[in-house]
C-alpha cells in the first residue's frame, strides 16, 4: 500500500491520473523505477493526462524510440505485463488487409493421419506442448534461466521452466509441486505465508507448463514467484467495416428438444424478415456467423438417449440443420466447426464433419468447415479461435475456486484460465485428446477473440484486450445437461461489431409474436482477481 501511495504521488505531481489496474502494475516496480517511468511519459509529451494500458499501446512507437538505461526501465515494465522482449522491440509490421468482404482464411486447421498410437506418440506430444510454451516464457525476459540439472548443492536464486508433474498440500498447509523439464525433476515449495503468491499457484494446474522464481538449491527449491504463458494483446483491434460477426452453437438438430421454431426466427432475423426496421438495418450488417459445434443431436451420447430424438440416424440429422442453414442469405460466410455431438471422433483436435455424413453441407458455397480448434482469419485482419469447450467441465471441477463461486454459470471466467494457461486442456484428463507430432492445443498465436460453447450459456467478457464469446443453446434442458450440472439458457446470439467494437445479444428465446430482446454490453477489460501477468 505504501508503494502505491508513493506512486499516486509521484504521478500527481507530474500531472498525471492512474487508473486502478495500471496502479497495481506500476507496483511491480520499486520507487525509483517507478519515478523514472513516469518522468519518460511526461518527457515524450503525450497528450493523455490518465495513465492507462491503452495510453502504452497507443504510444508503442514513441516508447521503442527510448534508449539506454531507460529503454531498459520500460522492457522490465512490458516484461512484468507479460509481454516478450521481440514485442517491445520489434516495430510493428504493415500488413495489407484484403479489401473483399466476407474474407474468411484458415490460419490453424490440426489435422491426424489416423494410425497406429503407440506410447511414444504421448512423449513427442507432451515435448511438443513443453517446447512451444517454453519459448513463449524464454521471452519473458527470465533472470537467471537454467534447467534443473543445472542447479547443484550450492544456494542461489534461478528461473526455471517446468511442466508439473503432481502438487500436493502438506500438512502444515504449505503448496508443494513436483516439476520435470527435459534434464531433470525437482520439488518446489510456495509457503502458505506469501498469500499473494499462494493464491496465485494453487490454481496451476497439473500439466501446466510455467515458468518459477526460485531459490535454494537441488534438494529443495522455494518458490518466489510463479510466471504464466498467459496471452495478451497490446491494443484491441478495430476494422475498418461496419460488419457484424454472429456467435452460436450447439444446434442439436434431431432432437426432440430442439427448439426449431426459435431457430427459424433468428433465420428470418438475418434475412430481414423479423423485427422492426432497426433489427433489419442490424442485419443488413451481418456479414459472418460462427456455428462452434454440436450442429446435431448425434446418436449414443448419452444413456437411453433415443428416446429424446426426433430423427434417429445421423444422416437425416445433418439433413435437417443443412436444410435450414440453406434459408439464410448467401452473402454471408457460415463457418462451422464440429463438436462433441457431432458425427466425428472425440479425440481433440477434431476434424472436419465429413462430406459422408453431410454431403450437402459440403456443396453449400457459403459455408466454410473447418477442424475443432481451429484459428480464422476475417475481414480487418480479426483473428477468431473457435473452440467446442469440452475441456471446460474438467476446469471448472479441477479448480475450487471456479466449482464453489461460479460453477458452470461463467464459461467465460473458466476461459481466462485457459488464456493463462496459453493451452485449450491444459490437464490430462480434461478431453479426449490425440497426440499428435505437434500439440494443436496450445495457444500458438493469441486471437483478437476466442469463442467457445458445449456450457449451453451465453456470456461476452474481455481479458488482456481479447474477446470472450461463450455461445447459449438452441435445444431445452435434458435429463444429461442436468447431470452434468450445465444451467443452459436458450436461443441468445451476440453480435459483435468490427468497427465499433459494441457488443449486441439479442434474444430469440419465447413466442414469435414477442419483440426480440436485445442488450447491449458494455465491457470493460478484466483481468482475475490477484492473478495480475507476471
Amino acid at each position: 500500500m505504501e508503494t502505491q501511495k508513493s506512486i499516486l504521488e509521484i504521478c500527481m505531481k507530474k500531472g498525471f491520473l492512474v487508473d486502478k489496474e495500471m496502479l497495481e502494475s506500476l507496483s511491480v516496480l520499486d520507487e525509483e523505477s517507478a519515478k523514472k517511468l513516469i518522468d519518460l511519459l511526461n518527457n515524450l509529451k503525450i497528450k493523455e493526462r490518465v495513465i492507462t494500458k491503452t495510453l502504452f499501446y497507443k504510444n508503442i512507437e514513441k516508447i521503442r524510440e527510448i534508449s539506454g538505461e531507460d529503454k531498459k526501465i520500460i522492457e522490465k515494465f512490458f516484461i512484468k505485463l507479460g509481454y516478450s522482449h521481440e514485442e517491445i522491440s520489434k516495430p510493428k509490421e504493415d500488413k495489407k488487409i484484403e479489401e473483399e468482404d466476407g474474407k474468411v482464411k484458415v490460419l490453424s486447421s490440426p489435422a491426424f493421419i489416423p494410425k497406429k498410437i503407440e506410447v511414444q506418440d504421448f512423449v513427442k506430444y507432451f515435448r511438443s506442448r513443453y517446447e512451444k510454451i517454453k519459448k513463449i516464457l524464454q521471452g519473458r525476459n527470465l533472470e537467471n534461466l537454467t534447467s534443473l540439472r543445472k542447479i547443484g548443492n550450492s544456494k542461489g536464486n534461478y528461473s526455471v521452466i517446468v511442466g508439473i508433474l503432481d502438487k500436493k498440500i502438506t500438512k502444515n498447509k504449505n503448496l508443494i509441486f513436483e516439476v520435470e523439464d527435459m534434464t531433470g525433476t525437482a520439488r518446489i515449495l510456495v509457503s502458505k505465508n506469501k498469500k499473494d503468491l499462494f493464491k496465485k499457484a494453487k490454481n496451476v494446474l497439473v500439466d501446466e507448463v510455467v515458468a518459477f522464481s526460485v531459490s535454494g538449491n537441488s534438494d529443495w527449491l522455494f518458490a518466489n514467484d510463479v510466471i504464466f504463458p498467459d496471452c495478451a494483446l497490446p491494443e484491441k483491434r478495430r476494422g475498418k467495416k461496419d460488419e457484424i460477426v454472429a456467435f452460436i452453437s450447439d444446434i442439436h438438430a434431431g432432437s426432440s428438444m430442439f427448439l426449431e421454431e426459435n431457430f427459424l426466427r433468428f433465420i428470418k432475423w438475418l434475412n430481414g424478415v423479423e423485427g422492426d426496421e432497426k433489427h433489419r438495418e442490424l442485419a443488413r450488417k451481418v456479414k459472418y456467423v460462427f456455428i462452434n459445434g454440436d450442429l446435431v443431436d448425434g446418436i449414443g451420447h448419452f444413456p437411453e438417449q433415443e428416446k429424446f430424438l426426433d430423427i434417429k440416424d445421423i444422416k437425416g440429422q445433418y439433413e435437417k440443420v443443412t436444410s435450414l442453414l440453406k434459408l439464410i442469405r448467401k452473402d454471408i460466410k457460415i463457418i462451422i466447426g464440429p463438436g462433441n455431438h457431432d458425427a466425428v471422433w472425440l479425440g481433440e483436435p477434431q476434424p472436419i464433419i465429413s462430406e459422408k455424413w453431410a454431403p450437402e453441407l459440403h456443396k453449400m458455397e457459403n459455408v466454410v468447415l473447418v477442424p475443432n480448434p481451429a484459428l480464422v482469419e476475417i475481414d480487418d485482419g480479426f483473428k477468431i479461435l473457435m473452440y467446442h469447450g469440452f475441456s471446460l467441465h474438467g476446469v471448472i471441477e479441477e479448480i475450487p475456486e471456479i466449482r464453489l463461486k461460479y460453477g458452470h454459470n461463467s464459461p467465460t471466467r473458466v476461459v481466462k484460465e485457459l488464456l493463462r494457461a496459453r493451452h485449450l486442456s491444459p490437464m490430462h484428463g480434461f478431453s479426449d485428446y490425440i497426440p499428435c507430432e505437434e500439440d494443436e492445443l496450445v495457444i500458438s498465436q493469441v486471437p483478437d477473440i476466442i469463442t467457445t460453447a458445449d456450457i449451453h450459456r451465453s456470456e461476452v467478457s474481455t481479458y488482456n484486450n481479447i474477446l470472450l464469446i461463450a455461445t447459449s443453446c438452441w435445444q431445452s434442458i435434458t435429463p444429461f445437461q442436468e447431470k452434468v450440472g450445465n444451467h443452459p439458457d436458450f436461443c441468445k446470439v451476440p453480435l459483435f461489431n468490427l468497427k465499433t467494437r459494441e457488443v449486441k445479444i439479442l434474444d430469440f428465446f419465447g413466442e414469435p409474436e414477442n419483440e426480440i430482446k436485445e442488450n447491449n454490453l458494455e465491457l470493460k477489460n478484466k483481468t482475475i482477481k490477484n492473478e495480475n501477468r507476471n
